[in-house]
């Protein structure tokens, strides 16, 4: 039986987008399919390899590698923004958000902010609660895309959700202070 040949980077990268993207920590058989992908690259491409080492590890909920990992791709690709891009989605993964804002905003610089590299800078800045970050870029990712961004609607859905749990809380405000006024007047208070 002949070994089957490594999946291409772009298969890989999507493989990793696909298990980042799920809610939970993804299955041991989908880590161990990631691995032995990763092994069959090899040595192809050593930044992008241990950059997808380092993705591994943050699939695993392991930072302190996937620092290591990323910090070595960074050493060998110091200006490919998509290295950073990749730690800073896995950063944010990590709930390292303010780390994963600033690998972001380099990935943004690295890149000459391209559409991709500030989605996933505002992306990134949400999840921080940055607000300075996304009024700097929203209106840039906006103007080049000619499109609003995810990030505004979900700004507009949590300001939203604020007044709608305002008016709830007003409303059991004055229901507390109903019931404790009918409850007097049934008491003959």
């Amino acid at each position: 039986m002949t070994p089957q040949p490594a999946l291409k980077v772009d298969e890989i990268i999507a493989l990793i987008n696909e298990l980042n993207l799920g809610i939970s920590k993804p299955s041991p058989f989908e880590l161990a399919r990631l691995d032995a992908e990763i092994r069959k690259f090899g040595d192809a491409d050593i930044a992008a390899s241990q950059c997808f080492r380092g993705s591994y590890h943050a699939l695993q909920g392991d930072l302190e590698n996937t620092v290591k990992w990323f910090t070595m791709a960074l050493s060998l690709a110091p200006d490919n923004s998509y290295v950073y891009m990749n730690y800073a989605t896995m950063l944010n993964r990590l709930e390292q958000h303010e780390q994963a804002v600033n690998m972001a905003l380099e990935s943004v610089n690295k890149a000459g902010g391209t559409p991709e590299s500030i989605d996933n800078l505002l992306v990134c800045a949400y999840c921080a609660d940055n607000h300075a970050a996304i009024a700097a870029w929203l209106p840039e990712y906006e103007k080049l895309t000619g499109r609003p961004h995810k990030v505004a609607l979900w700004l507009q859905e949590d300001a939203e959700d604020e007044a709608g749990i305002e008016s709830l809380r007003e409303e059991s405000r004055k229901g507390a202070s109903i019931s404790l006024v009918q409850l007097r007047n049934e008491l003959g208070l």
